[in-house]
């Protein structure tokens, strides 16, 4: 195997890794909208990122790793991103249907090209505006019931925002430093954000025991500290815009689980919506596979 196939093969690797984390995420929805029931969502993002911040501390004491300045500013710069996005998404929940959240917050797989495209000259490629086209309709048709203009809305715009940046932030990090130490540098910064913002605003609370404290481990320890560490190295095998796309099948596992374990009912609008998404990721992957001789597009 050359330096080129083990390239492709490592990025393979790592996106199938992503997909399954997508998956537990996709989970989470179920799990967290359980949780919440019995405490805020500042205080539940708090305890989660700070337990997947214990458990990545413990492993990096073990292996004795040192965190140098780089890890320390890319990893606060991409921390600080990912804070914006829960705190907008979880805000503007408030002002906003389930429904129109969702379909916003995945536009963010429109928002990352485009940060691109504005920030870093980097022109998106035909196969990849084709394939994010159909994934945003998908998108779209899975989760849309009707759009109205919002305040929440625009809260939750700001989130999509805040995800594409954190997105290109963790691109160019994790070309930079040490992945293991990025993750735990965000997975910190955010928690102890949420952490502060629960204490200011009074909405701090011991996680009452049962769903919540599961959901609390199950996603702190793989959904977090696991699920941005294997984000972390799927972006060193591969682009932005490609990470986006794997990240928008969120709703289509969320969708999966919701019907199999908390009784919600797919129509054929939502299935439609689904294998289009799916669509846009092969549209995609049919491009690099053909044009494997192509130089990287990566930012």
């Amino acid at each position: 195997m050359n330096s080129i196939e083990q390239t492709h093969h490592r990025r393979r690797q790592w996106e199938a890794a992503l997909i399954f984390i997508t998956a537990l995420w996709g989970w989470s929805f179920v799990a967290i909208h359980d949780a919440l029931n019995g405490m805020s969502d500042s205080a539940f993002n708090a305890c989660r990122f700070l337990v997947a911040a214990v458990a990545m501390l413990l492993v990096a004491a073990a292996r004795r790793r040192r965190i140098s300045k780089i890890d320390l500013v890319q990893g606060g710069m991409a921390g600080m991103a990912l804070y914006l996005a829960f705190l907008f998404q979880t805000k503007g929940l408030k002002f906003t249907s389930a429904s129109n959240a969702a379909f916003i917050t995945g536009l963010a797989v429109i928002f990352t090209p485009l940060l691109l495209f504005f920030w870093r000259h980097v022109k998106p490629e035909r196969r990849q505006v084709v394939g994010i086209f159909l994934a945003t309709i998908g998108l779209a048709l899975l989760t849309l019931k009707g759009l109205s203009v919002r305040w929440g809305d625009l809260l939750v715009l700001m989130c999509a925002a805040s995800f594409a940046l954190h997105i290109i932030l963790l691109s160019r990090a994790s070309k930079m430093a040490d992945a293991f130490n990025i993750a735990l540098i965000q997975i910190s910064v955010v928690g102890l954000l949420s952490l502060a913002q629960s204490v200011v605003l009074g909405e701090w609370a011991i996680p009452p025991a049962g769903a919540a404290v599961n959901a609390i481990l199950v996603i702190g320890v793989l959904g977090t500290a696991l699920g941005f560490y294997v984000q972390t190295k799927a972006q060193v095998a591969s682009s932005p815009n490609r990470i986006a796309l794997i990240i928008v099948l969120e709703p289509v596992f969320g969708g999966l689980f919701g019907y199999f374990l908390a009784g919600d009912r797919l129509t054929l609008q939502n299935w439609i919506g689904a294998a289009l998404i799916v669509a846009g990721m092969l549209i995609t992957e049919i491009r690099l596979t053909r044009d494997r001789s192509e130089p990287s597009t990566h930012p």
